[in-house]
This record gives structure tokens, sequence and C-alpha cells, in this order.
């Protein structure tokens, strides 16, 4: 490995970590809210617009900001981003008395924001390394987030039992201590203006033709949507079946960490064979695993069933995310946007649009829904392959008659 590779390898290890460190927040908001609620006396439907506006505020913010600075290579966004995550621990100031959601609220769309909007420019830091494949370091930074999410969901729960609002001081100091090693190691991002000569190698090497960001987008929306879904009305699910709540939560985390892992485990595949063929492959073969576990469910055992396809559906979503730093569309600050912070703030709304659904025809009912998304999306990247396919025979020809 060179010199120059190896550096390579480090900055994108930085970005991964950074990439952990921020989406431990999403994780900590889920599993500490029933404590806030207590705390201040909130409703679980007061918990429920606490939590939604931290999710707005991560996912919203990504949309308006990321096709700014596309020439400027200093990750200022990122450094912001980082700082502002440690205003969660203004919650411990706020008094019971006086308004609370309203204030908690505040915090939480800063603190959301904060995360949100380090996503972008983290993605085009990840897009500037050129010595390692597209699809290599897209799955390993988003893997990163992942096990962040995991990782914080379960820690804070364990440091708030023990120090309250106090024990939340650890997740803000790794975001200074973070921003600091970036900033140490000269993080630069990728510049719109040298776009088009990455874009022309990376095809050449991922073996595909240019494929439209709106279908790139359209698929990976199908697939974060049914991923989505599985998220919330799983737990949902077991809790109405009278099975043990700790059920729900397994199966959730076990779903999200094997999509992390299989993302980074058929990245360099992707890279080898083309990347749309293995997200094909991928969701072709993940999908009777999700269909699977929506019919056993009621058994304990079906959750291998989830992790499995978790590793296959979840796991072709980074990979969509490299699809589209090479995709025709807008500039890539506001393709990463979109990818990655877009279609997860359209995500969030879908427990609100089917609640009326599973309380009328019942958890099953909506649990049943659930592959559909990835089924979608499974038939969508089969036309725009078959489609790239055609558009490349067609220039072969055109190029031969000429």
């Amino acid at each position: 490995m060179t010199e120059t590779l190896r550096s390579q390898w480090g900055r994108l290890i930085a970005l991964t970590t950074a990439h952990f460190v921020l989406d431990m927040f999403p994780g900590m908001m889920h599993t500490i809210l029933p404590a806030i609620q207590q705390r201040f006396v909130l409703s679980v439907t007061a918990g429920g617009v606490l939590l939604s506006v931290f999710l707005v505020g991560s996912n919203a913010i990504q949309v308006l900001i990321g096709h700014l600075r596309e020439n400027e290579s200093k990750p200022l966004f990122l450094y912001v981003g980082l700082g502002l995550t440690c205003m969660i621990l203004l919650f411990g100031v706020v008094s019971p008395q006086v308004v609370p959601l309203l204030w908690l609220s505040g915090i939480a769309l800063v603190s959301g924001a904060g995360v949100g909007m380090t996503h972008p420019e983290s993605l085009r830091a990840v897009h500037r390394l050129e010595g390692i494949s597209s699809s290599v370091s897209s799955a390993v930074f988003m893997g990163g987030g992942v096990l962040g999410f995991s990782f914080g969901s379960v820690a804070s729960t364990h440091l708030y039992a023990r120090w309250g609002f106090a024990g939340l001081i650890p997740f803000c100091a790794a975001s200074i201590v973070t921003a600091a090693v970036l900033m140490l190691l000269g993080i630069r991002l990728a510049m719109e203006r040298d776009e088009a000569n990455r874009k022309a190698q990376r095809i050449d090497q991922n073996r595909h033709t240019e494929i439209p960001f709106g279908v790139v987008l359209l698929i990976a929306t199908l697939i974060v949507s049914s991923v989505q879904i599985l998220m919330w009305i799983v737990p949902q699910h077991i809790s109405a079946i009278g099975a043990d709540l700790t059920r729900g939560g397994k199966a959730v985390s076990l779903f999200t960490l094997a999509g992390g892992i299989g993302g980074m485990v058929l990245a360099r595949w992707a890279a080898r064979r083309g990347e749309l063929k293995i997200v094909i492959f991928m969701l072709a073969v993940g999908i009777p695993f999700v269909l699977g576990y929506v019919v056993l469910l009621r058994f304990a055992v079906s959750v291998v069933l989830l992790s499995a396809g978790g590793f296959f559906c979840f796991g072709a979503y980074p990979i969509m995310v490299s699809i589209a730093r090479s995709s025709r569309g807008p500039n890539l600050g506001r393709r990463m946007g979109l990818i990655v912070g877009g279609i997860w703030l359209l995500a969030c709304l879908l427990p609100m649009v089917l609640g009326p659904a599973a309380e009328w025809a019942g958890t099953g009912f909506v649990i049943f829904l659930s592959p559909g998304g990835f089924i979608l999306a499974l038939a969508l990247a089969v036309a725009a392959a078959v489609k790239a396919k055609r558009n490349q025979t067609e220039s072969c020809y055109e190029f031969k008659t000429d």
C-alpha cells in the first residue's frame, strides 16, 4: 500500500468515525425519549413531536444546504455541525414548569440540524478519496453511521440512568474531539468543478453507464421506506401480539446492524462487477428472507430471517449512495443531501401516514405491506439496468457506424 493510499484510508477511517459519533445522537434520542417524557411530564404524543422535530431538523437541513459551497474545499459545515450537536446538553437546564415542550423542541431542532448538516460535506470528503473505490468508501462510511446509531441507543440508556443529562457529556466530548482530529488531518472536500473528470473515471471503473439521479433517488427512497416501516412497525406488532417487548428492540437492532455489515461486505464485489448489478442481486436475495420473517414473525427464531433480509436489502442502500455519486443530475452536494437526508425525511413521515391503517386494520396488515418498497425497488433497478444496457449497446453501435 502506497503512502498516499494509506493516508486516504486514514482519512476514510476518521470520517467513518465522525459518522459513528454523529449518528449516536439520533440513536440516543430514540431510546432516552421515555425518560425525557417522564422528567418533563410529557405525553407519548408530545414525545413523538419532540422526536419528529429532531429528525426533521437532521434531515431537512441536508436538503436546504447540501448544494451550497460547491467549490469550497474546507468542510465548514462539518465542523459547525459537530459543535451544534452539543446543544443537546441544554435539555438539562430546561424547567419542567415553563412550557418545556417548546424549549426542548427548539434545542432538538438545533442539535438535529447539527447532526444533519455534517452529512453532505462528509460525503464530499469521502468522495475526494480517489484511491479507494466509490463502492467501498461509501459502504464503509455509511456503515459507521449504522454502528453509531446502534451504539448510541444502548450506551445512552446506561449513561442517562446513572447521571441524567450529565451522562450525555461523553457524546458531546466525542463530537469536539472528532472535530479537532478532522482539522489536524486537513480534511478537504471534492469540488464541483473537478466532478466531470472524476465522474467519467468512476463510470469506467464501475462498469456501468451513467444513471439519472432521479431514478437512483427513487430506488433508494423505496428501499429506505421499507426499512423505516420495518423499524417502526416490528416493535409495535410484537407488542400487539403480547410478546416480550425486548424482542422488538433486538429485531430492529440486528436488522440495522446486518444492513451496515452487508453494505461493507459486498461493496468490493460491487466495485468489480458493477454497482447496479449487485443492488439487484442483493434485493433479489434479501426479499424472500423479509417475506419469510413477515410470515413467521410469531416465532422468536424468525429474527434470523429479518437479519438476513437486512444484510441484503438494507445493505443495498450504501451502494445506492455510491451510485448517486456518479449519476446524472444536480451538483454533488445536492445529490448527497437528497440521498442521505431528503429520503429519510420522507421516510420519517411514513409512520404518521400508516398509523391510521395500523389502527384500523391492525399492525399485522402494515407488516405485510413492509416488503413492498423492496419489491418495487428491485423492479425499478432491473428496468434501469436494462435501459442502461440498451443505451450502452446503441452507443457502441453508433461508434462503430461512424
